[in-house]
C-alpha cells in the first residue's frame, strides 16, 4: 500500500453522511451543494449513475452513492442533496443523504485507512479523521467514481 501521506488531508472538508457511514471530501473537490431536483435517467454500463441533472445549462452525470457502495436504496427526503465536484475539468454530482456540516481537519485527527470497517470499500478512502468523537472517511474521489480502472491485478 502506498505510504499514508497526511501532509495532503489536512484542510477544510464538507463532512456528509450515506447510511450510517460519514464522509467528507476535501471543499477543494466542492464547487457546490444543491438540493435534489429533476434526475433525467440515460442509459449506460455505470448502474451507480442515477441520470444526469441541468444546472444553469450544464448538464452534470450524477452518482446516486447509496447504488455506488450497494446500500439499500431510499426515496429522497428534505436533506438529500446533490454535491456537485469538479473532476478533471467535468462537473458531476454526488448524491448523498445529508450534508452535515463542513469543518477543519487538523494533521493529528487523521489515520491511514483502517483495513476492517462498517459499509464502504476501504480503497475508497484516502484517510479517516475523528470529528467531535465520530470517525469520518475522507473519500479518494477516483476510487470512487472510476473503480474498475484503478483495481490493481
Amino acid at each position: 500500500m502506498k505510504e499514508f501521506d497526511k501532509d495532503q488531508l489536512f484542510g477544510q472538508y464538507v463532512v456528509f453522511a450515506i447510511e450510517k457511514q460519514l464522509c467528507a471530501l476535501s471543499i477543494k473537490e466542492v464547487v457546490e451543494i444543491i438540493r435534489i431536483q429533476p434526475i433525467t435517467e440515460v442509459v449506460n454500463d455505470r448502474d451507480y449513475i442515477n441520470g444526469v441533472i441541468n444546472l444553469r445549462g450544464s448538464i452534470i452525470p450524477v452518482v446516486q452513492l447509496r447504488m455506488r457502495y450497494k446500500l439499500p436504496i431510499v426515496p429522497f427526503n428534505k436533506k438529500t442533496r446533490i454535491i456537485i465536484i469538479r473532476n478533471e475539468d467535468e462537473g458531476i454530482g454526488l448524491i448523498v443523504d445529508e450534508v452535515l456540516m463542513v469543518t477543519h481537519i487538523e494533521d493529528e485527527q487523521l489515520e491511514p485507512p483502517l483495513e476492517m470497517f462498517n459499509t464502504i470499500e476501504k480503497d475508497c478512502f484516502k484517510g479517516f479523521a475523528k470529528v467531535n468523537d465520530q470517525l469520518v472517511g475522507i473519500l479518494n474521489l477516483q476510487k470512487v467514481l472510476y473503480p474498475e480502472e484503478v483495481k490493481e491485478g
